[in-house]
């Protein structure tokens, strides 16, 4: 963060399982007092004003959701009778048992992700 007594800028890794309207905004200002830079509504002013205009320096290099069709009782049969080689997409849809119910079949997701530089 622009905040570090040596002015340094810090790349911060965040896992959030879950999320609701500017949350991880919210939770690096106020309770890391951390903003993330160019937040023009967190950033709680100082250095960290030098970056406003430049853009929210905040994204995302993986997300799942979940299959809108593979998920429904129509779709859940039609994925599972597909040949192994169109039913992962090359990595692309995956099968997660997080949070599934106990003898569940598990949700179906699609995963979009990007590798980050080095």
């Amino acid at each position: 963060s622009l905040k570090a007594k040596d002015g340094t800028v810090t790349l911060v890794e965040m896992k959030p399982k879950t999320g609701r309207y500017h949350q991880l905004r919210r939770h690096m200002a106020w309770i890391r007092d951390c903003p993330i830079i160019g937040d023009k509504e967190y950033d709680g002013g100082g250095d960290a004003m030098d970056l406003r205009g430049r853009g929210l320096f905040l994204c995302s290099n993986k997300v799942s959701l979940e299959h809108p069709y593979y998920n429904t009782e129509v779709g859940r049969e039609e994925w599972e009778n597909l040949p192994d080689n169109e039913k992962w997409a090359d990595g692309r849809i995956k099968l997660s048992h997080e949070g599934d119910q106990e003898g569940g079949k598990g949700i179906v997701q699609v995963v979009a992700s990007i590798d980050l530089p080095g």
